[in-house]
């Protein structure tokens, strides 16, 4: 990290692609939150708004996991049983 004081435009190619990626998700300010790169969350919102959107997130993930095997159950782990 001492690097980028010394040149300030050391990441700022990363920067821009964050920023990019954040615009596409729908952000327009802070607080945002980002769920499995895909997912977004926009400002201070209730518990039942995160509730909602993991789900989501998590319904996608297993999805895009069984690619059309057969996939019966996922635990929060990540392990699959077919």
């Amino acid at each position: 990290m001492r690097g980028v004081p010394a040149d300030p435009d050391a990441y700022a190619d990363d920067v821009r692609a964050d920023e990019g990626e954040a615009a596409e998700l729908g952000a327009t300010g802070v607080p945002f939150f980002v769920l499995d790169r895909r997912y977004g969350v926009s400002g201070g919102r209730p518990a039942e708004v995160f509730t909602q959107a993991l789900e989501q997130a998590w319904e996608g993930r297993v999805r895009q996991m069984a690619g059309g095997s057969a996939v019966a159950a996922c635990d929060a782990d990540g392990s699959c049983d077919t």
